[in-house]
């Protein structure tokens, strides 16, 4: 594994897209911290950020009418508190949870605005990321780029690397080192974490009906503690060349995560107001 080269990348334009509000602090925070010159750092928003806190049960859990403008603004201050100004945040406003849906449109926004700036580094997450969200993302990036779009390098931030399908529950451990590449955030992990906690509409129970915040203490305190890793893998079709462990099994627990991530959040959530309606 080596170390992520501040000095190189500090010399070129830098575009971060997000496929959500509070992603780009989540997985690049202590990076955007470190590197100077921010006015070369644009972050690019994909979605709308509608659909988190999203109704555990629908009709009766209610959500802020203005919720998008809620979230956009909590962005516009979690990257003040890093240094970036709001004229450098560029918000796409695509359908949250349906992005794959809206592909073509993705692409589109994400091209010209790519186009504008002409940047050497294009950071998005994950190709093996597990929300599909993130994965339109990457497709999009990753499908430009290979057009000749842009002659940007390509570097794959980390989110959802938490997978409990295989061992040692963190993907990131079944990578070969040479393609992973460690930023140690020490310096500047108070300041990340002041700006996540700008992300309130996740970061706290922000409505009665929620039983847990999106982001929990113990994972922002991890976040901020732990170094951040970023990938730089050659070009390739299937891109499971980055993977030492078996690629079979990783590519089925790509798949499977999700699904017992979310019926397990939905079962957790269901009990909890089973006994909160029992002390009632």
């Amino acid at each position: 594994m080596q170390e992520l080269n501040l000095k190189q990348l500090a010399s070129g334009m830098i575009v971060i897209v997000a496929p959500h509000m509070d992603d780009e602090a989540l997985a690049c925070g202590g990076l955007i911290a470190q590197l100077p010159f921010k006015n070369r750092i644009h972050i690019i928003y994909a979605t709308d950020g509608t659909k988190s806190p999203a109704p555990i049960i629908a009709g009766r859990d209610q959500v802020s009418p203005n919720l998008d403008r809620i979230r956009m603004q909590e962005s516009v201050e979690a990257m003040r508190m890093l240094g970036i100004a709001e004229q450098n945040l560029h918000f796409l406003c695509l359908p949250e949870a349906g992005l794959h849906k809206h592909g073509a449109a993705l692409k589109h926004k994400i091209q010209e605005i790519v186009q504008s700036l002409s940047p050497q580094f294009v950071f998005v997450p994950f190709r093996y990321d597990r929300h599909l969200d993130h994965l339109a993302v990457n497709h999009a990036v990753v499908s430009l780029l290979e057009e000749g779009i842009s002659g940007a390098q390509l570097l794959e931030y980390f989110v959802y690397y938490r997978w409990r399908l295989l061992p040692q529950r963190d993907i990131r451990k079944h990578i070969e080192p040479q393609f992973l590449y460690k930023l140690d955030i020490s310096s500047v992990a108070e300041q990340k974490r002041h700006a996540l906690d700008c992300f309130t509409s996740q970061t706290t129970i922000y409505y009665p009906w929620m039983t847990r915040p999106i982001l929990t203490p113990m994972l922002l305190d991890e976040e901020c503690q732990n170094p951040e890793y970023f990938l730089i893998a050659p070009d390739s079709p299937s891109g499971t060349e980055i993977f030492s462990g078996p690629t079979p099994w990783i590519r089925l627990a790509h798949r499977l995560e999700p699904i017992l991530l979310k019926w397990k959040y939905i079962a957790l959530t269901l009990l909890k107001r089973v006994f909160q309606n029992r002390d009632q």
